[in-house]
C-alpha cells in the first residue's frame, strides 16, 4: 500500500508572504509541534515553517558566514528578556523565517517504507509530493499504525 492511499489531504498551507501574525494563528490551532508547509500558487512545496522557526524570530540576525562559528551556535537567547516590537507580527513573513531544506515523502512511497524512514529521522508526520513537487498531503505514524491494524482486522 502506498502513503497516497492513506494520507490526509487536508492540509493547512500559507503562501510565502503570510505575515508572523497569521502564522501564530494557525499554530494556535495545532496540540503537538505543528509544520506549516509554504506553498507557491501552483501548490508547489517550497519550504516550512516550524515552532523552531517561530524561535528563530527572536533571535538577532547572524550573517550566513557565522552560522557554523561553535561559540555563537552555543550562544541561546532568553526569548522572555527579548524586546519585540508591536509590528513585528506584521513585519515578518514565512518566507523570512521558513526552513527550505525540509524532507517529504513522494505519494508512491510504501508504508512500510515511510515507517522506516519515519523512524530513522526521528519524526512522525511528513508532506507528501507528487513527482512535480506539489503537495498533496501528509501522512503520520498514527495513520500507519491504524491502517496495519484495520489490516489485521483489529479495527
Amino acid at each position: 500500500m502506498q502513503v497516497k492511499e492513506i494520507m490526509s489531504k487536508e492540509v493547512i498551507t500559507v503562501k510565502r508572504s503570510a505575515k508572523l501574525k497569521e502564522l501564530l494563528r494557525l499554530f494556535n490551532k495545532f496540540h503537538l509541534f505543528p509544520l506549516v508547509p509554504v506553498v507557491e500558487e501552483s501548490n508547489r512545496l517550497v519550504g516550512v515553517v516550524s515552532f523552531r522557526s517561530l524561535i528563530g524570530v527572536f533571535s538577532p540576525y547572524r550573517p550566513e558566514i557565522l552560522k557554523g562559528v561553535p561559540f555563537l551556535d552555543d550562544q541561546e537567547e532568553d526569548i522572555f528578556k527579548l524586546e519585540l516590537t508591536d509590528d513585528i507580527g506584521d513585519l515578518v513573513i514565512a518566507e523570512d523565517i521558513m526552513e527550505t531544506k525540509f524532507v517529504s515523502l513522494q505519494e508512491e512511497t510504501t508504508l512500510e517504507e515511510a515507517f522506516r524512514f519515519m523512524k530513522l529521522q526521528l519524526k512522525e508526520e511528513f508532506l507528501v509530493v507528487d513527482k512535480a513537487g506539489e503537495l498533496i498531503g501528509k501522512i503520520g505514524i498514527f495513520d500507519i499504525i491504524r491502517q496495519v491494524f484495520s489490516e489485521k482486522g483489529v479495527i
